[in-house]
């Protein structure tokens, strides 16, 4: 397996490792816990993948660091904001972000140069959240 290759399955295991870490929806200084586990249970898991497909691990590593940190952070933000939103269906959220989970793993494990789909998807779902919250509170800091 050539490096990139080694990356993008590297990157696929820590994105399912970061969406199963991120559905548990916490928010503040836990969000900040759970996602150095993910980046920890990344860079494991990852490496291991990657050195039992005859790849090179450290690729790996890395691939899974980065994929588990982006996946933690928006999973837990999407999870956050459907708990602040309640309703019955809150558990479904996380039910969905383990199945979703379990969908990148085994196609990242198949045809490693897929995880840069989800790997984008989550990125860019991420980036979006994040400048759709701060254009709803842009005019309250004009009233400052």
């Amino acid at each position: 397996m050539d490096a990139f290759g080694a990356f993008c399955e590297g990157l696929g295991v820590g994105l399912a490792v970061g969406l199963v870490c991120g559905a548990t929806a916490l928010e503040g200084s836990a969000r900040g816990g759970i996602t150095i586990l993910a980046a920890i249970l990344g860079i494991a898991l990852g490496a291991l993948a990657v050195s039992l497909s005859d790849g090179s691990a450290g690729i790996g590593l890395l691939g899974g660091l980065l994929g588990a940190i982006i996946a933690c952070v928006t999973a837990s933000d999407v999870a956050a904001g459907a708990k602040r939103r309640g309703g019955g269906g809150t558990g479904a959220i996380g039910l969905m972000l383990a199945f979703l989970a379990l969908i990148v793993l085994a196609v990242s494990l198949v045809i490693p140069i897929l995880a840069l789909i989800p790997a984008i998807g989550i990125l860019w779902l991420g980036i979006t959240r994040r400048r759709r919250a701060q254009r709803k509170y842009e005019g309250l800091r004009v009233l400052r």
